[in-house]
């Protein structure tokens, strides 16, 4: 393993906690491995990652900040070549599909 620094993130994706040294043998030591996609495949990934978010209640606040920390690597490749406006689009399109307002807009609650 590597023994670098991991980012702790808190639940709004800002790197606030201590980071934590990796030890050689941490078996959730985090590998990454690049895989070359078409465009309508990566739009594909991209509502497959939204759609799990969304239906586990999160909020968009939340979401979006993962998308915009570069710790969260496939979320936020999609955020950086499609867009915020691109991702905040997406979200509110997969929750008129699963009927899943954000939980913190009172108003759709209402």
């Amino acid at each position: 393993m590597t023994g670098r620094q991991l980012p702790m993130l808190d639940p709004t994706g800002s790197a606030t906690a201590p980071a934590k040294v990796a030890e050689a043998d941490d078996p959730l030591e985090l590998v990454a491995v690049s895989v070359p996609v078409d465009e309508p495949t990566f739009d594909e990934m991209a509502g497959s990652f939204i759609e799990e978010f969304v239906r586990d209640c999160w909020t968009d606040r939340r979401l979006l900040a993962y998308f915009r920390s570069p710790y969260y690597a496939g979320l936020h490749v999609i955020w950086q070549r499609r867009g915020e406006r691109w991702v905040r689009d997406l979200i509110a399109e997969t929750r008129v599909r699963w009927r899943r307002p954000d939980p913190d807009d009172r108003e759709a609650r209402a």
